[in-house]
Protein backbone atom coordinates (compact mmCIF):
# COMPACT_ATOMS: atom_id res chain seq x y z
CA UNK A 1 0.00 0.00 0.00
CA UNK A 2 2.54 2.39 0.92
CA UNK A 3 4.10 1.54 -2.49
CA UNK A 4 0.96 2.62 -4.30
CA UNK A 5 0.33 6.02 -2.72
CA UNK A 6 4.20 6.89 -3.29
CA UNK A 7 3.87 6.11 -6.87
CA UNK A 8 0.01 6.73 -7.46
CA UNK A 9 0.92 9.78 -9.87
CA UNK A 10 3.14 7.71 -12.16
CA UNK A 11 -0.02 4.76 -11.79
CA UNK A 12 -2.49 7.46 -12.69
CA UNK A 13 -0.24 8.87 -15.24
CA UNK A 14 0.35 5.49 -17.20
CA UNK A 15 -3.12 4.39 -16.94
CA UNK A 16 -4.59 7.99 -18.91
CA UNK A 17 -2.22 7.14 -21.25
CA UNK A 18 -3.33 4.13 -22.11
CA UNK A 19 -7.07 5.01 -21.96
CA UNK A 20 -6.24 7.82 -24.19
CA UNK A 21 -4.59 5.13 -26.94
CA UNK A 22 -7.32 3.01 -26.61
CA UNK A 23 -10.46 5.47 -26.61
CA UNK A 24 -8.02 6.73 -30.09
CA UNK A 25 -7.74 3.31 -31.78
CA UNK A 26 -11.69 2.65 -31.18
CA UNK A 27 -12.32 5.88 -32.90
CA UNK A 28 -9.77 5.05 -35.53
CA UNK A 29 -11.76 1.83 -35.89
CA UNK A 30 -15.19 2.97 -36.47
CA UNK A 31 -14.23 5.49 -38.98
CA UNK A 32 -12.54 3.08 -41.23
CA UNK A 33 -15.72 0.59 -41.06
CA UNK A 34 -17.91 2.91 -41.27
CA UNK A 35 -15.91 3.84 -44.50
CA UNK A 36 -16.18 0.81 -45.67
CA UNK A 37 -19.83 -0.34 -45.10
CA UNK A 38 -21.78 2.93 -45.63
CA UNK A 39 -19.74 5.50 -47.79
CA UNK A 40 -19.84 4.66 -51.59
CA UNK A 41 -16.72 4.67 -53.31
CA UNK A 42 -16.77 5.01 -57.02
CA UNK A 43 -13.18 4.80 -59.28
CA UNK A 44 -13.36 6.08 -62.69
CA UNK A 45 -10.49 4.62 -65.45
CA UNK A 46 -10.18 5.57 -68.80
CA UNK A 47 -7.98 3.39 -71.08
CA UNK A 48 -6.40 4.76 -74.46
CA UNK A 49 -7.16 1.09 -76.11
CA UNK A 50 -6.80 -0.51 -79.59
CA UNK A 51 -8.38 -3.63 -81.38
CA UNK A 52 -5.86 -6.36 -81.40
CA UNK A 53 -7.62 -7.69 -84.74
CA UNK A 54 -8.33 -4.43 -86.49
CA UNK A 55 -5.92 -2.00 -85.07
CA UNK A 56 -8.78 0.15 -85.05
CA UNK A 57 -8.43 2.69 -81.69
CA UNK A 58 -11.26 3.27 -79.15
CA UNK A 59 -11.30 4.66 -75.77
CA UNK A 60 -12.09 2.04 -72.37
CA UNK A 61 -13.92 3.33 -69.83
CA UNK A 62 -14.51 1.54 -66.18
CA UNK A 63 -16.40 2.41 -63.45
CA UNK A 64 -15.78 0.57 -60.45
CA UNK A 65 -17.55 0.14 -56.75
CA UNK A 66 -15.22 0.02 -54.34
CA UNK A 67 -17.63 -0.26 -51.50
CA UNK A 68 -19.81 -2.75 -50.05
CA UNK A 69 -23.38 -1.54 -51.17
CA UNK A 70 -24.71 -1.42 -54.49
CA UNK A 71 -25.01 1.88 -56.34
CA UNK A 72 -27.97 2.66 -58.41
CA UNK A 73 -26.99 4.85 -61.71
CA UNK A 74 -29.06 7.36 -62.78
CA UNK A 75 -26.56 8.59 -65.26
CA UNK A 76 -22.98 8.51 -66.24
CA UNK A 77 -21.20 10.23 -68.81
CA UNK A 78 -17.62 12.13 -69.92
CA UNK A 79 -17.35 15.77 -69.03
CA UNK A 80 -15.28 18.12 -71.29
CA UNK A 81 -14.37 21.25 -68.76
CA UNK A 82 -18.09 21.93 -67.88
CA UNK A 83 -19.95 20.66 -70.54
CA UNK A 84 -21.50 17.35 -69.48
CA UNK A 85 -21.59 14.54 -72.76
CA UNK A 86 -24.78 11.81 -70.90
CA UNK A 87 -23.68 8.62 -72.32
CA UNK A 88 -26.92 6.69 -70.08
CA UNK A 89 -29.01 5.84 -73.21
CA UNK A 90 -25.64 4.91 -75.41
CA UNK A 91 -24.40 2.04 -72.55
CA UNK A 92 -28.09 1.20 -72.35
CA UNK A 93 -28.41 0.19 -75.87
CA UNK A 94 -24.87 -1.28 -75.86
CA UNK A 95 -26.20 -3.56 -73.10
CA UNK A 96 -29.19 -4.08 -74.61
CA UNK A 97 -31.08 -2.86 -71.57
CA UNK A 98 -34.33 -1.33 -72.28
CA UNK A 99 -34.54 2.15 -71.48
CA UNK A 100 -36.32 2.31 -68.12
CA UNK A 101 -34.12 -0.10 -67.02
CA UNK A 102 -32.16 0.89 -64.10
CA UNK A 103 -28.07 0.60 -64.09
CA UNK A 104 -26.91 -1.07 -61.16
CA UNK A 105 -23.45 -1.00 -60.07
CA UNK A 106 -22.80 -4.05 -57.28
CA UNK A 107 -20.71 -4.06 -54.73
CA UNK A 108 -17.10 -4.80 -55.31
CA UNK A 109 -17.69 -4.89 -59.42
CA UNK A 110 -17.44 -2.68 -61.66
CA UNK A 111 -19.11 -1.87 -65.38
CA UNK A 112 -17.31 -0.87 -68.84
CA UNK A 113 -18.19 0.52 -72.23
CA UNK A 114 -16.34 2.29 -74.73
CA UNK A 115 -16.11 4.69 -77.04
CA UNK A 116 -14.98 4.68 -80.73
CA UNK A 117 -12.97 7.23 -82.04
CA UNK A 118 -16.14 9.00 -83.97
CA UNK A 119 -17.98 8.79 -80.70
CA UNK A 120 -15.55 10.22 -78.61
CA UNK A 121 -15.44 13.27 -81.48
CA UNK A 122 -18.70 14.18 -80.65
CA UNK A 123 -17.56 15.62 -76.76
CA UNK A 124 -15.51 18.30 -78.63
CA UNK A 125 -16.72 21.57 -78.03
CA UNK A 126 -16.50 24.41 -80.39
CA UNK A 127 -15.74 27.80 -78.67
CA UNK A 128 -15.91 30.97 -81.42
CA UNK A 129 -15.37 28.33 -84.09
CA UNK A 130 -12.27 26.34 -82.48
CA UNK A 131 -12.32 23.30 -81.34
CA UNK A 132 -11.90 23.26 -77.24
CA UNK A 133 -10.63 20.36 -75.26
CA UNK A 134 -10.40 20.62 -71.72
CA UNK A 135 -9.75 18.16 -68.67
CA UNK A 136 -11.80 15.24 -69.38
CA UNK A 137 -13.65 13.17 -66.78
CA UNK A 138 -15.85 9.98 -66.55
CA UNK A 139 -18.56 10.56 -64.24
CA UNK A 140 -21.38 9.06 -62.46
CA UNK A 141 -24.90 10.44 -60.81
CA UNK A 142 -26.43 8.19 -58.36
CA UNK A 143 -29.94 7.60 -57.35
CA UNK A 144 -29.53 10.15 -54.30
CA UNK A 145 -28.43 12.92 -56.71
CA UNK A 146 -24.61 12.38 -55.85
CA UNK A 147 -22.24 13.27 -58.27
CA UNK A 148 -18.40 10.75 -58.65
CA UNK A 149 -16.15 11.69 -61.28
CA UNK A 150 -12.60 11.37 -62.57
CA UNK A 151 -9.98 12.23 -64.62
CA UNK A 152 -9.35 10.27 -68.24
CA UNK A 153 -6.26 11.79 -69.37
CA UNK A 154 -5.28 8.61 -71.82
CA UNK A 155 -9.14 9.15 -73.37
CA UNK A 156 -7.81 13.27 -73.51
CA UNK A 157 -4.78 12.00 -75.29
CA UNK A 158 -6.59 10.22 -77.75
CA UNK A 159 -9.10 12.69 -78.40
CA UNK A 160 -6.22 15.19 -78.91
CA UNK A 161 -4.48 12.73 -81.77
CA UNK A 162 -7.37 12.60 -83.51
CA UNK A 163 -8.17 16.53 -83.87
CA UNK A 164 -4.46 16.68 -84.84
CA UNK A 165 -4.91 14.02 -87.38
CA UNK A 166 -7.88 16.05 -88.86
CA UNK A 167 -6.16 19.21 -89.27
CA UNK A 168 -3.14 17.57 -90.91
CA UNK A 169 -5.23 15.87 -93.44
CA UNK A 170 -7.02 19.07 -93.85
CA UNK A 171 -3.78 20.90 -94.44
CA UNK A 172 -2.52 18.08 -96.67
CA UNK A 173 -6.24 18.24 -98.90
CA UNK A 174 -5.70 20.39 -102.53
CA UNK A 175 -7.21 23.58 -102.36
CA UNK A 176 -9.92 23.14 -104.83
CA UNK A 177 -9.27 25.69 -108.11
CA UNK A 178 -12.01 26.79 -110.05
CA UNK A 179 -12.29 25.58 -113.32
CA UNK A 180 -11.53 28.20 -115.90
CA UNK A 181 -14.50 29.35 -118.06
CA UNK A 182 -13.81 29.18 -121.56
CA UNK A 183 -13.70 32.52 -124.03
CA UNK A 184 -17.27 33.13 -126.01
CA UNK A 185 -17.03 33.25 -129.67
CA UNK A 186 -16.63 36.30 -131.31
CA UNK A 187 -19.96 37.67 -132.70
CA UNK A 188 -20.18 38.88 -136.39
CA UNK A 189 -22.76 41.16 -137.66
CA UNK A 190 -25.35 39.57 -140.01
CA UNK A 191 -26.52 42.59 -141.48
CA UNK A 192 -22.99 43.68 -142.70
CA UNK A 193 -22.30 42.15 -146.57
CA UNK A 194 -19.10 42.18 -148.30
CA UNK A 195 -20.02 43.60 -151.45
CA UNK A 196 -21.98 47.25 -151.96
CA UNK A 197 -25.59 47.48 -153.19
CA UNK A 198 -26.03 47.78 -157.29
CA UNK A 199 -27.81 50.97 -158.26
Amino acid sequence: MEWLNQNSGIIILIASVILIFMVGLTIWLLVRLHNKLAVQKLNFLGFYSMDEETRQRFAGMTIGNKSLNDVGIGELGVQNGKVNFPLTEKYKRDKNMKSDARIVLEQRSSITFSLSCEELRTLVTEIKGKNVVKTLRLYAVDLTGTLYRGKIPAVKKLLKEILAAEKQAALAAPAEVPAPVAAEPAKTDDSSTEGGESA
